[in-house]
């Protein structure tokens, strides 16, 4: 019979590898503030994951509510807009598909994030530098254009990037193995 402590441990070491596994796939809503403006009698906050932005996917949302009194607006049209503003970096950082050409509009849709109040889409920036993002909000016959200025960093290393798949692989090998030690110690001679 396996003792109390080696229960334990094996609980414990379970919660880690779990712990481990969810930590590059765990979001919030909407990801960090990145600026916030009020225009056109609404209030705008932009979020954007990851953090800090970088050459490649990322997800943009977007809260809008009412400036006087504080209700969220639930049923406005939203559109992206990308255009870089600071000079082309000598290659793309980013080949992956999902990139937006400069000026292409890309609609933002309620749900995407997991959170009903959100507008997001997922856009992918081919490089890094300095991006204006253009929001266009139409709501009640009314269309209202905001700009936001956003800084993008260059694209992390792969190896960086899919350390935690990559990970899994060996990880498992070990519980497995680490399986067949516990059992066989627990067989009778």
């Amino acid at each position: 019979m396996i003792s109390s402590s080696a229960t334990i441990f094996r609980q414990g070491l379970l919660c880690v590898a779990l712990w481990l596994c969810s930590v590059g796939i765990s979001q919030a809503d909407g990801g960090r503030v990145l600026a916030e403006k009020t225009a056109g009698g609404y209030r705008v906050v932009l979020f954007g994951s990851p953090s800090p932005l970088r050459a490649g996917m990322v997800d943009l949302s977007l809260f809008l509510e009412q400036a006087d009194k504080p209700s969220p607006v639930l049923d406005a049209v939203v559109h992206f807009r990308l255009n870089k503003l600071s000079r082309p970096t000598p290659e793309l950082a980013w080949r992956g598909g999902g990139c937006v050409t400069p000026g292409q509009a890309v609609a933002a849709t309620q749900g995407h994030s997991g959170n009903k109040l959100l507008y997001s889409a997922m856009l992918g920036i081919p490089e890094p530098g300095l991006w204006e993002l253009g929001v266009s909000i139409s709501h009640g016959g009314k269309a209202v254009d905001l700009p936001f200025e956003l800084s993008v960093e260059r694209a992390l290393p792969p190896v960086l990037t899919w350390w935690p798949v990559v990970a899994l692989m060996p990880l498992g090998i070990l519980i497995y193995l680490w399986r067949g030690y516990l059992l066989k110690k627990r067989r009778p001679l």
